[in-house]
């Protein structure tokens, strides 16, 4: 073979590796569910190592436009990781809060801790009513393993964004047409309205990452783990003194609650509450139950979103007339 034939069947093997390489990639991606789209949401997350979180960079870049308006025009605030949204999500709070006419954003993020929380309002500066955390422990003052990535700021992560924001138009419009080779991956996705999230409905159709869908089927009972947190209990009462330092809004305004988990939250929840001066809405609801050990059933988190949204709306009436 000559030299110009080597070079010929290089580029050629080239090429094809890179489209097939391309096509592997769009293949992992189209597999991802794709109803929420219909409820004007955008994909947060797929179980695809092509796709993965997007949530967290979605936030940060603003690639999903919408969120800096939505930020600033929240009348109540959540600031936490994904324990609280899971439970408010599946507990339907997005409906109770717009039929009462409160505009509400709800930012829990998949690892968010207090760290990354500060940035986010540093960068987008919302000023709401109320603001709602979760003890968790969110106030650690360090970030996550997702929002990590945002600190390390590596080279290409933001157009890597960008090119997710794109796949989506793709991805919608493919599935539209061709539904039968889509929808075999869970995914959730984000509410453009509210920030709450929204998962697909348990499915045969599911061959990957069905463990991951949230459900009643599998249950596992809250706080069957002792404390071990106790001897941080200083370090985030610190931590948290910072942040609301930097909320400069009415304590009672901020409120503490305690989503359950296996790990007991409650004492942690009332000793930052306590020691802050700021409310506490953490309702002990008998027999809660999670799906993975850490976050709530739908069944479980309906009946603790509609406890813990009594016990908050008093404060966000309270609040949100001081406000006006």
């Amino acid at each position: 073979m000559t030299h110009r034939g080597y070079l010929l069947t290089a580029i050629g093997t080239f090429i094809l590796l890179a489209l097939g390489n391309q096509g592997y990639v769009q293949f992992r991606r189209i597999s991802c569910w794709s109803g929420g789209y219909s409820q004007n949401a955008w994909m947060a997350y797929c179980n695809s190592d092509q796709y993965g979180v997007y949530d967290v960079e979605a936030v940060w870049f603003e690639s999903e436009t919408e969120i800096s308006q939505r930020l600033a025009t929240a009348k109540v605030l959540t600031l936490t990781d994904s324990h609280l949204q899971n439970a408010l999500s599946l507990g339907n709070a997005d409906q109770w809060f717009s039929s009462h006419h409160y505009p509400v954003y709800m930012l829990g993020l998949p690892t968010a801790e207090s760290g990354f929380g500060l940035r986010i309002l540093e960068k987008f500066k919302p000023h709401p009513a109320v603001v709602v955390f979760d003890a968790s422990p969110y106030f650690s003052g360090r970030m996550g393993r997702f929002e990590q990535i945002l600190a390390e700021v590596p080279a290409g992560e933001r157009e890597r964004v960008f090119k997710l924001h794109d796949f989506q138009s793709f991805h919608y419009n493919f599935c539209e047409k061709w539904n039968w080779l889509c929808d075999r991956n869970f995914a959730y996705f984000r509410s453009r309205d509210d920030g709450h999230w929204i998962f697909p409905q348990k499915s045969g159709r599911f061959l990957i990452g069905t463990g991951s869908i949230p459900n009643d089927e599998i249950q596992f009972a809250t706080a069957t783990r002792p404390d071990e947190l106790l001897d941080k209990y200083p370090e985030y009462l610190t931590n948290a003194e910072d942040f609301v330092e930097h909320l400069n809004i009415s304590r009672e305004c901020i409120v503490i609650t305690a989503v359950p988990t296996e790990w007991p939250k409650a004492d942690l929840a009332k000793y930052l509450a306590k020691s802050l001066g700021v409310s506490l809405v953490a309702p002990e609801l008998p027999d809660m139950k999670t799906f993975d050990k850490s976050h709530l059933t739908p069944e479980s988190s309906k009946r603790w979103s509609q406890a813990f949204l009594t016990g908050l709306e008093p404060i966000l009436k309270k609040c949100d007339a001081s406000s006006n």
